[in-house]
């Protein structure tokens, strides 16, 4: 099965970055997860749901990560998405 990457660019103020490069033992990808955990936690978006629904779609091939992207706004959206009604496109023609 491919796995799905992300590549992101994360704009970073200078002194920020000034502060990354005195800290090299630091790990900016570990900050901005531990970020995004506290903004699910703040939106009351359970993560391990989230990485369940997610996992779920991609596991068949039949979405990959830019469907989910273009198709969803929030968990409710991705719920629907994989309810068993929604998950052919083709009953819907």
């Amino acid at each position: 099965m491919a796995q799905n990457t992300v590549t992101t660019t994360v704009s970073v103020m200078p002194a920020d970055a000034l502060f990354l490069s005195w800290a090299t033992s630091i790990n900016a990808s570990g900050l901005f997860r531990e970020a995004l955990a506290e903004q699910m936690a703040y939106r009351d978006i359970d993560r391990p749901e989230l990485v369940m629904l997610v996992d779920e779609a991609l596991r068949d091939d039949e979405y990959d990560l830019d469907d989910l992207t273009e198709r969803t706004s929030d968990l409710e959206d991705l719920q629907a998405l994989l309810e068993p009604s929604n998950s052919n496109p083709s009953q819907h023609e």
